[in-house]
């Protein structure tokens, strides 16, 4: 079979743009692979830059699980002897160790401290921390204002739950306020009980 020389022109160009697409092809590839490899290197070096030392006990905190916690290092005696099952002469050793020492970094350091045992410690662990938390009584003032308290601030009073504080806040709000620690006798699931826990501790105005 003879082609003509128009048919062979036109070959010649089929071949021609074949290899041209096979050449492009070629090339994106290559340039694929290169911004593959400059991607491996960028995470490489951002895994070079990655801490992959063990945590010990003490560099780290859950901020949730402390956050309704006496931070020792911060507070001040009168809410040392709110906690409960606290005793005037135990939260005044306290006090003054951890003023002595200006700081400590784990609860157990507490058992320097004459009278303090392994299941005090427990116990205390469940109302105070040394990281995190808040100030209790040191940042209120003289007395926790219930009207402008935040349901974290009424949350660290003695005996009040989180879910308890929620329900002081939920009545204020939906009262208008409190107008006198009278009203707090109206609050779902507030007994006299836990009232007189924290009844000296707060005031409204």
């Amino acid at each position: 079979m003879v082609l003509t020389r128009l048919e062979k022109l036109a070959f010649a160009m089929l071949i021609a743009l074949i290899g041209t697409g096979f050449l492009m092809l070629i090339v994106r590839v290559s340039a694929a692979n290169q911004q593959s490899r400059q991607l491996l290197l960028q995470i490489a070096h951002i895994a070079g830059l990655t801490d992959y030392s063990v945590l010990v006990k003490g560099d780290a905190y859950n901020v949730t699980e402390n956050a309704g916690k006496l931070n020792l290092n911060r507070t001040d005696l009168r809410s040392i002897k709110a906690l409960p099952q606290m005793t005037p002469g135990l939260a005044q050793k306290i006090f003054d160790y951890v003023k002595e020492r200006g700081e400590i970094k784990d609860l157990n350091e507490l058992l320097n401290v004459k009278g303090m045992t392994k299941k005090r410690i427990r116990m205390l662990e469940n109302y105070a921390t040394a990281v995190g938390g808040h100030a209790g009584q040191a940042a209120w003032g003289e007395k926790l204002n219930l009207n402008f308290a935040s349901i974290e601030d009424i949350n660290a009073l003695p005996g009040v739950s989180k879910n308890l504080a929620e329900k002081i806040v939920s009545f204020r709000d939906s009262n208008g306020g409190l107008f006198s620690l009278e009203d707090l006798k109206e609050v779902p699931g507030l007994t006299d009980k836990t009232l007189k826990k924290f009844i000296d501790l707060v005031e409204v105005r």
